[in-house]
């Protein structure tokens, strides 16, 4: 009888768990594209805590379309306490069109085989040459260890393009041009050796210099941009790595800035697959006050084309090397840069000697959101010219500014 009641006992408790795991809720997710074009690999996020009467954690899902085929998806914990904040996935949308799609949210863990289609990492520049990844780091003022980064920082990138922040006073933007559309950083490292360059394998495309590169987030003391030299802890972390976006978190505490009370700073660079741009979303822990920064895009080469306009654009084009120390094995690339802020935060716009700027602000607000974009000329199936580049800018912005609609049900 002992032995009987013990294995009720168990069964019952294998039961519960078996039951909490188990845990799902089925929604149907309404999308609507409500501007006049199609969209390609349309990113919809679904904030997890924004779902009625979810009462569990989500560790897999279902995303299921009209025709009943199974869309790959992404669960992202955005805060770092292993619980999942956000799922994504990507639809291709006609102009004017509506669809219903159908989603499974479920408490038990599954491993997916998606093809990855982003890439994001750390590495250390090691003695030993292994250049170990790590998630996360952070360093105190006065530390300085841009070169024991290798990449000199977070790097990651879509199949179009990638991108790199410097973890230095800089937090430049730094690009990296491809021939073709693939997966290139985890062999190449943002360096492609000769080898790799024989087989037509993308490069650094940019040398920024003194200037504010591709969309860095400066500060403004009311003549140029200014660095973030006075930071008690500066940080960055791989959140996600795939296989629909990359998410970086780049961390500036106690930043001096300025007579007020140090700022606490985190900027968000979020690439999707299938999308040459960078979306940042930078994020105080306080709202802000008259406080003024800046960002755009710098004049490449001795003979830039660009502008900036009242929009929120700012594009350039030009030639240059882009590694001043290694010239002959980096010839001059031609490029295409741009950068388009929202206006509710333009302050005023201003060109100078190496840059086209926004001067921008939030006042009483804890958040604000740009994009950064880039081509290389380099680029099979890309913009060849600053005329073909200037050109596009127009429906990169009306296509921000119209993203689709997303309701559950």
């Amino acid at each position: 009888m002992i032995g009987l009641k013990r294995n009720l006992f168990l069964l019952s408790a294998m039961s519960v768990c078996a039951c909490a795991f188990g845990q799902e809720k089925i929604l149907t997710v309404e999308v609507e594209n409500g501007w006049k074009n199609g969209k390609t690999d349309e990113p919809v996020v679904i904030r997890l805590d924004g779902v009625k009467g979810l009462d569990f954690v989500v560790r897999s899902a279902d995303v299921t379309d009209a025709k009943g085929e199974r869309l790959a998806y992404q669960l992202d914990d955005m805060d770092g306490d292993m619980k999942a904040d956000e799922l994504v996935f990507l639809t291709n949308i006609g102009a004017k069109e509506k669809q219903t799609l159908k989603l499974k949210l479920s408490a038990s863990a599954r491993k997916e085989n998606f093809t990855p289609r982003v890439y994001a990492d750390i590495k250390l520049n090691d003695k030993a040459d292994r250049y170990p990844k790590v998630t996360s780091i952070e360093i105190p003022q006065g530390s300085y260890v841009y070169s024991d980064i290798y990449h000199h920082g977070a790097a990651f990138e879509s199949e179009l393009t990638a991108y790199r922040i410097y973890i230095d006073e800089r937090q430049n933007i730094d690009l990296y041009g491809k021939y073709y559309r693939r997966l290139e950083l985890e062999k190449t490292g943002f360096y492609s050796s000769p080898e790799l360059q024989k087989e037509r394998y993308g490069n650094d495309v940019l040398w920024a210099g003194g200037s504010i590169g591709c969309g860095s987030f400066k500060g403004w003391n009311g003549k140029m941009p200014v660095n973030l030299d006075s930071v008690a802890v500066r940080g960055q972390r791989i959140i996600a790595s795939g296989p629909l976006r990359t998410v970086v978190e780049v961390k500036d505490m106690g930043w001096q800035y300025g007579d007020g009370e140090p700022l606490n700073m985190k900027e968000y660079l979020i690439q999707y697959a299938g999308h040459r741009e960078c979306e940042v979303s930078v994020t105080f822990d306080a709202p802000l006050g008259n406080q003024v920064f800046c960002t755009g895009v710098q004049k490449v080469g001795a003979t830039p084309k660009g502008t900036v306009r009242k929009d929120g654009l700012a594009y350039s084009w030009g030639s240059d090397y882009p590694d001043m120390g290694m010239k002959d094995q980096y010839p001059p690339e031609a490029i295409g840069l741009g950068v388009y802020v929202p206006e509710k935060y333009i302050k005023k716009t201003v060109e100078d000697d190496l840059n086209y700027l926004f001067v921008v602000g939030a006042e009483g607000k804890t958040a604000m959101k740009y994009y950064v974009t880039f081509c290389a000329d380099k680029e099979k199936d890309g913009f060849h010219s600053a005329e073909s580049w200037f050109g596009s800018m127009d429906s990169w912005k009306d296509g921000l500014d119209h993203p689709v609609e997303v309701r559950l049900k």
